[in-house]
């Protein structure tokens, strides 16, 4: 299988067998045809098979498929052209929404009959079953249920009448698309219902159809941040330049939305559930913090609550070069944290948020005398919801983060959701105002300011230790 297209590991065992019947059900536009296109190409399946399709046009199939056309290796029109149903060698896409139901079980029985171990995609079978009673339409679906036992074919039936529970007692495998709103963003999901013989560890996972391939997401796991063995090649992110007016934000999907990247004197709070571990973060902002130090620009940084001093600079050795190691300034940490354990999840506690932020207004300064050229990172993470903060003290935080915006080139603040009143003032001056947030296991990132779809925060650890990739829910 190819590991990019990430179908749910339960549902890949089940599609593994020698023959099955598989119903795909959910409504209109949830993402059946590309999930049943996606078990094409992850098993590598293209050849013996055939794809009849009673809703539209196979043309139009290979336009909103473009990837189609390499992966079956042929161009659109030597695939579309009339192919005799007695080929074996090429994929079958067959137009048949003007079809007869009797023409075109007897096409389906003949593909049974006439290829050694096919797989056939009916796409859709509720539009088989209006012409056709039900006792009928059963009583085809038996016949083809036999055949496809004797032939050890595969099966696809795909439904748009999730309700509906004709079929499944017959089948062997049921799985269902669902569309929903999180913050009024979509959230797709794939429930698990029946797969005959395959054990069912995770009944549902997020998804994403991005670039027209069916793409599910396995749940966060905290050891995924572990650091293993480091690899001497380290990941070749696009070299950033900083333009008189921008800054790259080392995700092209964010850049995007911001039209060019970060306007210089940015102030960006990021946003982080309480039950997500900080070291999300610290893998999020390292592409950024690499922009900046590989550059010889410094970078101050005041680590968050949760990373301790020998994960942080082990993390941030990965990642850099000695020359760009040499930019980052760590101020009032390694004191306070050489005696905590490289697994410790104790919180480490700061000053606080008011003296914290003086702290950080006096090491800025410095920093700028010693690179009076150079632009300049500011990463700060801060517990601001405390209840012991009073209007005042409040409006005081809110100034002297003002101030640190307008003496940095970028100024990055980590907090914890809250629900104090101190998020709502933070947005009202944030340039990005960033969220991770925990949905049924996976984490995403959204854009509060400006606004944005859903973000899948995906781990690569082939490097042997954690890098973030951003993939659109969409």
């Amino acid at each position: 299988m190819n590991n990019s297209m990430h179908i749910p590991n339960e549902l890949i065992d089940f599609l593994k067998r020698e023959t099955y019947s598989l119903l795909i059900k959910g409504d209109a536009g949830t993402g059946k045809t590309t999930l049943a296109l996606t078990i094409l190409r992850a098993l590598n399946i293209n050849k013996n098979c055939l794809y009849i399709s009673t809703r539209i046009s196979p043309e139009q199939l290979f336009k909103y498929y473009p990837w189609l056309e390499s992966f079956f290796a042929k161009s659109k029109k030597s695939e579309l052209e009339e192919v005799s149903e007695f080929e074996t060698d090429m994929p079958i896409f067959v137009d048949a929404r003007l079809d007869e139901p009797g023409s075109l079980f007897e096409r389906i029985t003949n593909q049974l009959m006439d290829v050694k171990a096919p797989i056939i995609i009916i796409d859709s079978w509720d539009a088989i079953g209006y012409f056709m009673d039900k006792e009928a339409l059963m009583n085809n679906a038996r016949v083809l249920q036999t055949w496809r036992e004797r032939s050890r074919a595969k099966i696809i039936f795909i439904a748009e009448e999730p309700k509906d529970t004709t079929l499944d007692f017959l089948v062997d495998g049921i799985v269902e698309l669902q569309q929903k709103y999180y913050d009024n963003r979509i959230v797709r999901e794939i429930f698990l219902s029946k797969l005959r013989g395959v054990r069912i560890n995770r009944p549902s996972y997020i998804f994403t159809l991005n670039n027209n391939v069916f793409r599910s997401y396995e749940p966060y796991r905290p050891t995924d941040y572990v650091i293993t063995n480091v690899l001497d090649k380290k990941p070749e992110d696009t070299p950033q330049t900083f333009s008189n007016t921008h800054i790259k934000t080392g995700y092209a999907e964010l850049d995007r939305i911001l039209g060019d990247g970060l306007h210089k004197k940015s102030f960006v709070n990021i946003e982080l559930d309480s039950n997500i571990n900080a070291k999300v973060i610290l893998a999020f902002l390292g592409k950024i913090i690499s922009n900046f130090a590989s550059a010889g620009n410094p970078v101050l940084f005041q680590p968050f609550e949760g990373i301790n001093h020998e994960y942080l600079t082990k993390y941030l050795e990965s990642r850099l070069s000695k020359d760009a190691m040499r930019m980052l300034e760590i101020p009032q940490f390694a004191n306070k944290s050489k005696s905590t354990s490289a697994h410790s999840t104790q919180d480490l506690r700061y000053p606080g948020s008011i003296q914290q932020l003086e702290s950080i207004k006096k090491d800025l300064i410095k920093i700028q005398k010693k690179y009076p050229k150079k632009l300049s990172l500011v990463i700060v993470g801060s517990d601001l919801s405390h209840e012991s903060h009073t209007g005042d003290m409040r409006k005081q935080i809110k100034q002297q983060i003002e101030f640190i915006k307008s003496k940095t080139d970028l100024f990055i603040l980590v907090t914890r959701h809250s629900q104090d009143n101190i998020q709502e003032k933070l947005s009202k001056i944030s340039d990005m105002y960033l969220s991770v947030s925990e949905i049924n296991g996976t984490l995403f990132l959204k854009s509060k300011i400006p606004w944005s779809h859903l973000y899948a925060i995906v781990t690569d650890r082939n490097f042997g230790y954690p890098n973030i990739i951003l993939e659109p829910i969409v």
